[in-house]
Formats: structure tokens, C-alpha cells, sequence
């Protein structure tokens, strides 16, 4: 993994493309450069892992160009399907076990180069004091992302006739 800066990267980070993703839709052009230039950008090969199962979830990761893959437990030599498979530009993996404060549920590779945006918690907290109208509108968004998600999870378990306990 290679931390790269954002002036010389090598990829559109334009604020106009930025903002045609969900994550940062409705975000200030001010606010989406606070995380940028605060936050860490790195670069993935393909078939290098983001990070794995039972770590620490300090962080959590914006796709910005490329595209990853979960694979959990038993199942890692295996691809594992989620939603369409993968997490793609503007997709973000990591912020419920960040939020939880638990550990990571997955292991996260990159399916080919791949681009994230690392927010950490410190970044997230700066965001929230510096940026604190559009750090609302971005855990509406996340929010809505993961809500999303649940439903999904919601319909498969209804689906396969699976009971959650307690």
C-alpha cells in the first residue's frame, strides 16, 4: 500500500467528480478538500488487502477509483458476494466497526488498483469541529448507505427463511 498525496496523485479528484458520489453528495467543495488534505490517500494493488478480519477499526475507507472485495472467515478462498460483489468509486467499507467500536468483520482486498480516501477517528473528530453543518449531511449520508445495506442484509435473511435471535 502506497500513500500518495492528492496534488500529484495521478487521479481525478476533482470536487465535480467527488460530488457525483453518494458519500459526498450535498458535501461543501471545502469540506470534501478538508478530507482529502487531512485524510490519507493509498493506493492498493490488485490482490492487496486493505486491512483483515479482527483488527482494530480505527478508520474508515472512501473508494475513490478501483474497486475491493470482503471475504469473511471460512469463506476466504472463496468470493463472497455483497450486494453487486464489490465496493466501488464512492462506496465506503469500514465505518460500522469504527462507530461500533468493535473489530473488522472481513478482510478487504483490492480487486484491481485501487484508490481510498482513510478517515480516521482523529479526522472524523476534526471534521466534526471544523466542517460541523456538512459532517450532518455526510452521517446522512453514511447513514443512508447503511441503511441501505440492512435492508439488504433484511431481505436475504427473509428470503433464505433465516431467524435472528436476540
Amino acid at each position: 500500500m502506497k500513500t500518495l498525496f492528492a496534488s500529484d496523485c495521478g487521479y481525478d479528484l476533482s470536487i465535480s467528480r467527488l460530488k457525483s458520489a453518494s458519500i459526498f453528495g450535498a458535501l461543501s467543495p471545502e469540506a470534501i478538500t478538508f478530507l482529502l488534505e487531512h485524510g490519507a490517500l493509498e493506493e492498493l494493488d490488485e490482490g492487496e488487502v486493505l486491512f483483515k478480519e479482527d483488527e482494530v477499526a480505527d478508520a474508515f475507507y472512501i473508494v475513490l477509483d478501483g474497486s475491493l472485495k470482503l471475504c469473511r472467515g471460512d469463506e476466504k478462498a472463496a468470493d463472497v458476494k455483497f450486494g453487486e460483489g464489490s465496493i466501488g468509486f464512492g462506496e465506503e467499507i469500514g465505518y460500522v466497526t469504527m462507530i461500533a467500536l468493535h473489530p473488522r468483520a472481513a478482510d478487504v482486498i483490492a480487486t484491481q488498483t485501487t484508490l481510498v480516501l482513510k478517515i480516521n477517528s482523529y479526522v472524523f473528530g476534526q471534521f466534526h469541529d471544523y466542517h460541523s453543518f456538512d459532517f450532518g449531511i455526510l452521517i446522512l449520508n453514511l447513514s443512508r448507505d447503511m441503511a441501505r445495506k440492512l435492508r439488504m442484509v433484511s431481505e436475504a435473511l427473509a428470503r433464505h427463511h433465516i431467524d435472528v435471535d436476540k
